[in-house]
This record gives C-alpha cells, structure tokens and sequence, in this order.
C-alpha cells in the first residue's frame, strides 16, 4: 500500500496498518527510503505521537524546546505543544510508527508526561531487546518485512493499559462549550485535580490545553479544504468567543496566524495528505 501520508516518509512511503489489537494504540507504521533527499519544512502541530528510526543520514527536528537529532536507536516523542521545523538531507532510510495520543501509555504504560520530558530511544522504552530488534530491521531487505518484524516485536512487547472513559471523551468531538470539561467527569468519582493529573500523564496535557490543540487541527484541516472561505466562519464554527480569540489559541500552538497558515495553502506550499505540513524550500 502507497501513501503520502506522512511530511518525513515522501511520495512512495510503505504504509501499514494493523489489523490487530495493536490497532487500539496505532494508526499505522510507515517505511520509505530513498538515494537521496532534501526536506525542509515547518509542522503545526498534530494530534499523534511519534516513533522514528533514523538508518539513513542527517535528520533532524528542531521544537519548541530542543533539537532532535533521529538515528538508529530511533526516538519517541508526546504529542508536541507547538511547531517544528524538519531538515533531512543525504541517503533517506526511515521507519515511523504514528501513534494515536494516547498510543504510548495505551501500548505499553509509558507516561506521555516522561515523553513531555525528553524523547525516548527505542533502548529506554524496551531496554536491550530493542537493539536486537534495531539491527534485525537495519539487515532486512523488503519494507513489507520490516514493518511485519516491527509489528511483531510491539505485539510482543504490549502491556495494554485501559484508558480511562474522561480521557477518550476529550478525542472529539473537541469544543469550548462551557462546561465540556467538567462533563466528562461529573458522573466519575475523581475530582479536577485528578482529571488533570490523569490527562497530563496519559496525553501529556491538560483537558483544556489539548481541546485547544484539537480545535487548531479542526481549523488547520478547515481552512486547507477550504481557504476562501472566511476565517471569522472556522472562527465562530469552532467554537472561538471572537476573531482575536480564534488567532491567538491558533497561534500559540501554530507558531503563525490563522492568515499566514492560508497563504501557505493557497500558494500550494502545504503537504496533500498533512495539511499540517508546509515547505519551507
């Protein structure tokens, strides 16, 4: 299966998805590699966690806090609370998982608060397993055969957490509706501060801060599909008390204007699947 669904895995990325229960925790795992490659380009960010192998040459993500640098040992990252700029050059030779946000604690208890902290190496998730698994991926011919290994060392290294119903309630849809929040836990026997602490573990943010994200990845999808339309609409359509109100949720995790984001699609510089994703070169 072909697909351009990710900004890092280009135009004949191997796709595959689950038909498994690891499905729960996974929207899919990708494999592409390439002679050569030159990417540059910015990333609102989206509601997915993320799992890299870098077999390839230079690859690099520069976020909110710190730079990445991916190599074999491959690193995970928590959902991101705002952009990142992306550069790979040099031989491509890349293996992504995209997580659901929560996919990491369901998959196997890993905190999306410790994430939050610091990457992870595939090495400080699954200790000295991991590295077998590295080198049996880097020898491995056909992309079908890595992603089919990688599936089958995740099955075997699963620790399925439940997530909680207050969680899965905040996914979608997302809304400012006053009182949303609060809903979600009115009839459960934890307070707010629990909600909190529990939101922050699982997902890496708070119930309010990621309804903020989601709604940024509703209006980032919106205004991709449709960029003349006005954007007091997707504004007022979503949920935001104003305009003002609208740029500056928009902004603080976009790291750009609600405006600024609309150019960039109408110049045709915004990746077809990932709208997300905008070309900086």
């Amino acid at each position: 299966m072909r697909s351009t669904n990710r900004i890092f895995a280009p135009m004949d990325a191997y796709i595959h998805i689950p038909q498994n229960e690891l499905i729960e925790a996974i929207d899919y795992l990708w494999y592409h590699e390439a002679p050569a490659i030159k990417l540059h380009c910015y990333t609102i960010p989206f509601l997915h966690q993320e799992l890299i192998i870098n077999f390839g040459d230079h690859f690099a993500v520069t976020g909110p806090q710190q730079q990445l640098h991916y190599d074999q040992q491959g690193m995970a990252s928590a959902v991101l609370p705002g952009p990142i700029t992306t550069h790979a050059q040099g031989k491509y030779k890349a293996l992504g998982i995209m997580l659901k946000p929560f996919g990491l604690y369901r998959l196997c208890g890993l905190s999306a608060a410790a994430l939050q902290e610091r990457p992870l190496s595939l090495p400080d998730i699954w200790g000295a397993s991991a590295l077998t698994l590295l080198q049996e991926l880097d020898t491995v011919l056909t992309p079908a055969d890595k992603l089919l290994i990688m599936e089958k060392f995740l099955l075997k290294k699963a620790r399925p957490q439940s997530i909680p119903e207050e969680v899965m309630a905040l996914q979608t849809p997302f809304t400012l509706q006053k009182g949303h929040i609060k809903s979600n836990i009115s009839d459960k026997l934890i307070s707010s501060k629990k909600y909190i602490h529990t939101c922050n573990t699982i997902l890496g943010m708070a119930p309010k801060k990621y309804t903020h994200l989601g709604l940024v990845n509703t209006a980032v999808a919106q205004i991709a599909a449709h960029p003349n339309r006005p954007l007091t609409d997707i504004a007022y359509d979503n949920g935001f008390y104003d305009q003002a109100h609208f740029i500056r949720v928009f902004k603080t995790f976009a790291g750009i204007t609600p405006s600024a984001f609309r150019k960039a699609v109408k110049q045709q510089q915004i990746h077809d699947k990932m709208p997300n994703t905008i070309f900086l070169s």
